[in-house]
């Protein structure tokens, strides 16, 4: 959005040579865009899941052989007040909250839970939220060879 803060600033410095009303409509719109632009919160978490199998040995008592699986990812996600409809399966299944970061979204009320924070996902999974932060866009530096 700094290109919006770039935009005000020049309408601001040329405002005196700049009729009154132009000025007034390019700081209107200038606000909307920028009040219309999401909420965007870095998100991470780890997703732990388990798999377990029991191992028949001769002669002996059977194993369980539990195993764990764990992913980490850093998400890119916008806050919003309403837990949409499921994209893939439609009205009337209502897409759950812990099912929301992966289309690129969190319920709001996820702001004000401490983090780390852990949800557990069945008998077979949970997810560690390690911290929800607000997303500052940066453009990387480009190397300039001359």
């Amino acid at each position: 959005m700094d290109y919006i803060r770039v935009i005000q600033e020049v309408v601001d410095v040329h405002k005196e040579i700049m009729p009154t009303g132009v000025t007034r409509r390019v700081m209107e719109e200038c606000q909307k865009a920028y009040n219309e632009s999401p909420e965007l919160y870095k998100l991470t978490w780890t997703v732990v899941d388990s798999h377990a199998h029991v191992e028949h040995v001769e002669d002996e008592e059977d194993i369980a052989n539990v195993k764990l699986s764990h992913k980490t990812q850093t998400l890119i996600v916008e806050a919003v007040n309403e837990v949409p409809d499921h994209p893939i399966h439609r009205k009337p299944i209502v897409m759950s909250a812990q099912d929301m970061p992966n289309y690129g979204m969190i319920h709001k009320s996820w702001l004000e839970i401490p983090m780390p924070r852990v949800m557990y996902m069945g008998e077979d999974s949970m997810r560690i939220f390690h911290s929800i932060v607000p997303y500052e866009p940066r453009k990387r530096r480009r190397d300039t060879d001359a």
